[in-house]
């Protein structure tokens, strides 16, 4: 995971030394799936919290909104070795569902 190829100050890395760890992949996860276990997150928090039911469907808005900023930033703000800190992920995207689960009832 955290290795890269040899070059610059990194050394090639061992048959010997690999055997040791094991591979694990997974494959991205498409809109849909995102858009519902983002959204179940944001409606259990909502529930939980005690906010009227009018508010569940802008908690949608607020996945479906956020995962366009998150696909379009991935898109055009592409990482460059001056700006190499471009690098989106999932994590970005649950931090800024994270963000906006802090709202609390009477601040709305």
């Amino acid at each position: 995971g955290a290795m890269g190829p040899p070059g610059g100050s990194r050394n090639p890395v061992t048959p010997r030394f690999l055997r040791h760890f094991n591979l694990i992949t997974m494959t991205t996860f498409d809109d849909a799936t995102l858009q519902r276990i983002f959204s179940n997150v944001v409606q259990f928090y909502l529930k939980r919290t005690g906010f009227t039911s009018e508010y569940f469907s802008v908690g949608n808005q607020i996945v479906s909104a956020t995962m366009e900023v998150f696909k379009s930033a991935i898109s055009h703000l592409l990482p460059t070795p001056a700006k190499s800190h471009y690098t989106f992920n999932l994590r970005d995207f649950s931090r800024v569902i994270q963000g906006v689960l802090l709202v609390k009832p009477d601040c709305v």
